[in-house]
């Protein structure tokens, strides 16, 4: 269950799970930009997953908060310890390549392999948990089913 908003307008600090169904009713249905947005992480999405490696995905940032029109959207996708991203087929390429993902999906698409270990991946989380302006923040896991 996605928490209610905090009065700064983040989610209560911590990793938050959804189901996607969910996740995509809560933050790209509310104003013409989160449909545009979500429009777009639904296709970059459906490409990371055509790859056949995608384990997790976990989304934060403005996108994850009450802001009417967020900016991007920050996410980590995690794959499978033998993705490879020459082996993607090519359509899915662009959705790992910083800049092309930055350009076409208005995203800041992070992406690590899965063995990096529950240890590292736990600092990263807690990195992504904070704000500009350093205040914690919560960050939410796309359930993909």
């Amino acid at each position: 269950m996605i928490p209610e908003f905090g009065l700064d307008g983040n989610l209560p600090e911590g990793i938050h799970t959804a189901a996607a169904s969910d996740f995509f009713d809560r933050f790209a249905s509310s104003s013409a930009r989160r449909r545009w947005l979500g429009d777009r992480l639904r296709e970059l999405l459906t490409l990371a997953r055509a790859s056949g490696k995608l384990e997790r995905v976990f989304v934060w940032g403005s996108f994850v908060t009450s802001k009417e029109s967020p900016h991007d959207i920050d996410l980590l996708l995690l794959m499978r310890p033998d993705f490879e991203m020459e082996e993607a087929p090519q359509r899915c390429r662009g959705v790992f390549e910083h800049a092309s993902a930055r350009m076409t999906f208005q995203a800041d698409v992070f992406w690590a392999k899965s063995s990096i270990g529950e240890e590292t991946l736990h600092h990263w989380l807690e990195a992504y948990q904070r704000g500009r302006n350093f205040q914690r923040r919560g960050i939410i896991e796309v359930v993909l089913g």
